[in-house]
């Protein structure tokens, strides 16, 4: 289906006209494209629509190129969403504060009560529709740029593109980067404070928050989630669980109702930039041995094998860390919400491994902890001395933000779930999802683990599955599927769900999995061109491993963006986001040259034509020419003489730069082929210089010993 229709139909009634004009932009790409190849469109009809739906002239302006006239457009359209986001985003803030204002007159009766959650439901609702309509045009404007790019390069007009750098500005674009988490927190405060006001009407007694691992179940369960519907499924559990977030709002001296009101304070004064975000940044190594024993392990006991090193950071946090069982439903208990120092299960034990360190330092560290932590979690402690002594190593990380909530109702008590969203794998430590798009694959799917101490179903999940956006696969986990797509070749057997989950996240259009890997795609897509392109040139080919990419990077947070910004560094060879040279960065050169040789041959000219002139004066009179160096010279009078000199040194000078145009284009390409891009051959100001002082001194001699002759003349 063509996406204009797609928005028709998948956009909200009353989001439509807010949306970006996709078609309209369509017709613009072939009036802009043909103005520039013809002069004047084909299609008079479109152009006047355009032009209409536009409220200006599309070919207005003088000598604009068609990128730019193309961008005008696009501006436009980003005005008009823009301007919609932030009347969406400030109803949702006055929906927040309309419950926060019902929930402060302490609500009784059972109409009071209904009133407050209608209106939590319909913020709900509209925060939903908000971040499909984010999604939407998001979509739309990345589709439709790189629409104009294949329409400039199929119909050869010479333009670099926009796509590259437009999608850099759409990221800091306000429907964009503007982020939802506290309108979320906020509604899940608001959920909160009204479950307890369901409590004290009904004189029930409020919850402990629980720590304590779960016992009922041997494993956690873990469900696959489709990112696009991540915020609605978020949405429903906060009606039931408690949202356990980092400082300021983690304090429990403070109720839901006062954290919901300093969060809106806060909003109001700061805006959303005040609130540090909900999660945490989780990041889980998984060791084994040369035989990937226990990625065997995992594979034939659904994951209850072996053991991972997980760092949690949220906020300020220190950098401890937790060895703990991999599998087992203490992760999400005591292990999730008690601090590393604090730990006393059996599952689990302290433990800091500097990222930095080398392999052998950290299984140093980790048998030292084993037998330190031995009568306390003697079967942990025996499984890690197992594997240090069968000289394990790091086979995959696996990071994400991750989302905490532990269930506070009758209900859902005792259950323990963890949201991991943006999740991504690789074979080292990687700093967050904030860095290049390049520094590790992505997980196309988020992932809920749930813990509980009863077997039973919950209503809470089966109404999730029936929303669709909530599927599990019998005997996944992240951490076999991670070491499986990092090390494929050498495993000795794929899990039975790798191939399929392999083949949706390649195949599948970036759209479907949300903003995060939606602006990813975005970013890698000109990359993803040239490997599609024919083979170039062997000095293109050669060039095109040479120079840093200029599309730089961003990040994002699980779920978020940062992005977006990771540096470029080619040192060592190392983390290097590399670009494309093409062949015009080559012909920048040889048209540098050129325009020396247009300037060296005027130069030439006037030296012969004022050379041949200075041949030709005096043998007028009774006194015969006399020429010098064999006819070089005319040394008959002494302006002759000067104006002969003047002109040879013209003549010598163009001569000697003729050749420093040619040694310099072959030194650049040089350079380009040898990955040697120094200051002294791109960027060299010497030999300019020393051209401007020979003319300019030759002039100014040639001014000075005329005006001298000419007055000593006079005297006679």
């Amino acid at each position: 289906m063509k996406f204009g229709k797609q928005i028709l139909r998948l956009a909200e009634q009353s989001h439509i006209n807010h949306c970006v004009a996709y078609d309209v932009l369509k017709k613009a790409i072939t009036v802009v494209v043909e103005a520039e190849l013809q002069a004047k469109p084909n299609d008079e009809l479109e152009l006047k629509e355009v032009s209409e739906a536009f409220g200006k002239p599309v070919l207005a302006g003088v000598a604009r190129p068609p990128d730019s006239r193309f961008h005008g457009l696009l501006q436009h359209e980003l005005d008009k969403v823009n301007r919609f986001a932030n009347l969406q985003y400030r109803l949702l803030i006055d929906g927040l504060r309309e419950a926060q204002r019902l929930a402060a007159k302490d609500p009784k009766t059972e109409e009071e009560l209904s009133e407050l959650e209608r209106v939590l439901d319909t913020t709900s609702d509209k925060l939903i529709q908000f971040e499909h309509f984010r999604r939407l045009n998001f979509t739309g404007f990345r589709k439709i740029v790189k629409k104009f790019d294949k329409r400039s390069k199929e119909v050869g007009l010479k333009t670099a593109g926009i796509s590259g750098w437009f999608m850099q500005s759409l990221l800091r674009e306000y429907f964009v980067s503007e982020p939802l988490d506290p309108i979320l927190f906020g509604l899940a405060l608001g959920f909160a404070t009204h479950r307890h006001l369901r409590r004290v009407a009904a004189k029930s007694p409020e919850p402990t928050p629980s720590t304590a691992a779960p016992i009922g179940s041997k494993v956690t369960e873990t469900f696959l989630v489709s990112p696009p519907g991540r915020l609605g499924m978020l949405c429903a559990l906060i009606k039931r669980f408690e949202l356990v977030v980092p400082t300021p709002f983690a304090k429990e001296s403070l109720s839901p109702l006062e954290k919901m009101r300093l969060l809106l304070h806060n909003m109001t004064q700061d805006g959303s930039k005040s609130f540090t975000g909900m999660g945490s940044r989780n990041t889980v190594v998984y060791y084994d041995d040369p035989k990937f024993s226990q990625y065997s392990g995992r594979l034939q006991n659904n994951g209850v094998a072996g053991f991972r090193y997980r760092q949690t950071t949220p906020g300020d946090s220190s950098d401890d860390g937790v060895v703990e069982r991999d599998g087992t439903p203490s992760a999400l208990g005591v292990n999730a919400f008690t601090n590393s120092s604090e730990l006393a299960c059996t599952d689990a034990f302290p433990l800091s491994i500097p990222t930095w360190e080398s392999q052998a330092s950290v299984n140093e560290l980790l048998k030292s902890a084993a037998s330190k932590y031995a009568s306390r979690a003697p079967g942990l402690a025996q499984t890690v001395q197992e594997a240090v002594s069968n000289d394990m190593e790091v086979k995959a990380v696996v990071s994400s933000s991750r989302l905490l909530l532990r269930g506070d109702t009758a209900a859902t008590e005792g259950f323990f779930l963890a949201l991991d969203e943006d999740v991504r794998f690789t074979k080292t430590h990687m700093e967050s999802s904030s860095s290049a798009p390049s520094s590790g694959r992505d997980f196309c799917y988020c992932l809920l683990e749930v813990a509980s101490s009863t077997q039973e179903s919950a209503s809470w999940l089966e109404e999730l599955y029936t929303h669709a956006s909530l599927r599990s696969v019998s005997g996944f986990t992240i951490g076999a599927y991670a070491v499986a797509d990092q090390h494929t070749d050498k495993v000795p057997e794929l899990p039975h769900y790798y191939e399929h989950f392999k083949i949706m996240q390649d195949q599948a259009p970036p759209e479907q999995w949300g903003l995060m890997l939606e602006w990813r795609a975005a970013l890698n897509a000109e990359d993803e061109e040239e490997e599609d392109r024919p083979a170039q040139s062997k000095a293109a080919k050669a060039a095109s491993e040479i120079l840093p990419s200029e599309k730089g990077a961003t990040s994002g947070g699980g779920g978020g963006t940062e992005p977006p910004k990771s540096s470029t560094s080619v040192a060592g060879g190392l983390g290097a986001t590399l670009g494309t040279i093409e062949p015009k960065n080559f012909l920048a050169s040889e048209r540098t040259m050129l325009e020396w040789i247009h300037t060296i041959l005027a130069l030439a000219f006037l030296g012969m034509g004022l050379w041949k002139y200075s041949l030709t004066l005096g043998g007028d009179g009774p006194q015969p020419q006399i020429f010098f160096l064999g006819g070089l010279l005319n040394v008959t009078s002494t302006s002759s003489m000067l104006l002969g000199c003047y002109s040879l040194l013209l003549v010598s000078v163009a001569l000697v730069f003729v050749w420093y145009a040619v040694l310099s284009h072959v030194s650049r390409l040089n350079a380009l082929f040898k990955n040697k891009v120094t200051e002294s051959v791109f960027n060299d100001r010497t030999a300019p210089t020393i051209f401007v002082v020979a003319i300019t001194g030759a002039l100014f001699m040639q001014l000075s010993v005329q005006a001298i002759t000419g007055v000593h003349a006079h005297r006679l």
